[in-house]
């Protein structure tokens, strides 16, 4: 004999409506990206042992532990984890891209050489790195490269965006905001293995960097000028050396992954594709 179902949630048909109706008021409203964060933080996260929601990344039953470290939280307290022209809430911002470069950052401590960042913008990724790994005690300098005026038409247009050419007027104008260079001159006034260099990448790579580089972080939002700063540094970088491309993931960004990939390629690396949207590559 079988027993009656005890399964008293609604029809599959009913919820299916009841989906639809929340669609067509959200569109109505232009609300969608709320009725996301409510959903997520009201039904999903309370059905799961972890939950990550930031950066435009929604993980589930992972840890992310490096959440709970101390000095990690005290570094980001003073950090910019927002994600820029993001509509969602996104409660965790950027923070497992911090993670990333801390944790590449570490490995590159014992390896020769020092550590450069080609596009500084506020200097919150060299700040998350600097205040959770001891680069004074290891003798590293970090070098730190940016124009602080926006992009260099020599290297950049709105051609390096195809599906949205208009986003390069945007970061243009973000990225050559006045103060910024001024702001990140005085927050690292108190660190002296920081090194701060204005000028345009690759051209002011040539008068200004480290002979042998252990860890080597871009985010320069422009394919030729990365190209650029991995054909100057490429070459410095020791082996086991640590290279995070931050745009490298983003499909937005789809140029400056193709040109990568074929830089890498042609010296017998691949780039690891991570769901931050950074890419990883190591130097053989």
């Amino acid at each position: 004999m079988q027993l009656p179902s005890t399964d008293l949630r609604p029809p599959v048909d009913e919820i299916a409506e009841l989906v639809d109706l929340l669609c067509a008021k959200s569109l109505a409203c232009k609300r969608e990206a709320d009725v996301v964060d409510r959903v997520l933080m009201r039904l999903v996260r309370p059905n799961h042992h972890g939950y990550f929601w930031g950066d435009r990344m929604l993980t589930l039953d992972k840890a992310a532990a490096f959440r709970d470290d101390p000095a990690f939280q005290a570094a980001l307290a003073r950090a910019d984890s927002s994600t820029g022209q993001n509509q969602y809430a996104s409660p965790d911002g950027i923070s497992w891209r911090y993670h990333t470069l801390i944790w590449a950052a570490r490995c590159c401590l014992c390896l020769p050489g020092d550590f450069v960042e080609c596009g500084v913008y506020r200097g919150d990724m060299t700040w998350m790195v600097t205040e959770t790994v001891d680069l004074q005690g290891a003798g590293k300098r970090f070098y730190l490269y940016d124009t602080f005026a926006g992009f260099d038409p020599r290297y950049s247009s709105p051609a390096d965006f195809p599906d949205a050419p208009h986003f390069f007027d945007i970061a243009d104008q973000i990225y050559k905001h006045p103060g910024i260079e001024a702001y990140v001159r005085q927050r690292f006034a108190n660190k002296p293995n920081v090194v701060v260099t204005r000028g345009t990448v690759p051209d002011v790579l040539a008068d200004v960097s480290p002979a042998q580089i252990a860890f080597l972080h871009l985010d320069m939002n422009s394919p030729a000028a990365e190209i650029g700063a991995l054909e100057v540094l490429f070459d410095r970088v020791m082996p086991g050396g640590m290279i995070v491309l931050d745009d490298y993931g983003w499909a937005l960004y789809r140029m400056q992954r193709c040109a990568a990939d074929q830089f890498m390629a042609a010296r017998g690396l691949a780039i690891l594709e991570l769901p931050t949207g950074q890419g990883l590559a190591v130097k053989c």
